[in-house]
């Protein structure tokens, strides 16, 4: 299942993109926002393969150009900084900027031409969908930094103003950071937060017990607390598990 983020603000486009992108792949779940703060949620919530953006998002404004402002913001979040997208465009030439910073894949234009559009996007899905388990996390420690593969991390615990970080035969001990913090750094819908001090990899997570709030996981002898008023919040991220 590939996902595909649509942003455009006129409603008849985004339609008729939708339905070209519902036609293109049975196996495509398709996003929408018209805005720039609705697009922003979805792509931190959902892991997102292909973006279609329109450049211009308030024609209202002379010389808007609020759809490459918000790709450049989208290049500065380390899983999306090579995702393919294709903007949506009716300017003339935006191709310079555009390909050179923005690793642009292509261009739709309106008026939309169907066909055009769907092969465009079929050959935009080529590219392959990263594994988010492959990714590295960087950790910094007197100076040097450690890289760390997401499908090292078994939990991070955050006690006495220092954090361990538990991966699979290896122990890494870095200088504190808040869990906000640290999750922020990592990027990645695989760890939840579980208790005030420990955030966990739900890969390595074998039982979940909610009456006795812990949570054994793979490699790890101790059981890991679920906190009193994290329960809730860990329960609804961890779905029917």
């Amino acid at each position: 299942m590939r996902n595909i983020l649509i942003l455009e603000d006129k409603q008849s486009h985004m339609d008729a993109l939708y339905k070209i992108v519902s036609e293109v792949n049975n196996q495509l779940r398709v996003f929408t926002a018209s805005t720039e703060k609705e697009a922003f949620q979805i792509v931190m919530e959902q892991q997102i393969h292909l973006f279609l953006i329109d450049i211009i998002l308030h024609p209202e404004n002379p010389g808007d150009v609020s759809g490459l402002k918000f790709v450049r913001e989208i290049r500065g979040i380390r899983k999306y900084q090579f995702t393919p997208l294709i903007f949506i465009t009716s300017l003339e030439d935006p191709k310079l900027y555009s390909y050179s910073q923005l690793h642009c894949f292509g261009y739709i234009e309106k008026p939309f031409d169907v066909k055009q559009v769907q092969v465009l996007i079929s050959e935009a899905l080529e590219f392959p969908a990263e594994d988010e388990a492959e990714r590295s996390v960087y950790f910094r420690k007197d100076g040097i930094l450690y890289a760390k593969s997401i499908k090292e991390i078994i939990y991070i615990e955050n006690r006495k103003r220092k954090v361990t970080i538990h991966c699979k035969g290896d122990l890494l001990d870095i200088p504190y950071q808040t869990c906000d913090e640290i999750l922020s750094e990592i990027n990645s819908n695989l760890f939840v937060r579980c208790s005030r001090c420990a955030i966990v990899n739900k890969k390595f997570i074998e039982e979940i017990d909610y009456t006795n709030r812990y949570i054994k996981l793979k490699g790890i002898k101790q059981p890991v607390e679920i906190g009193p008023i994290w329960k809730k919040d860990f329960r609804e991220k961890m779905g029917s598990r």
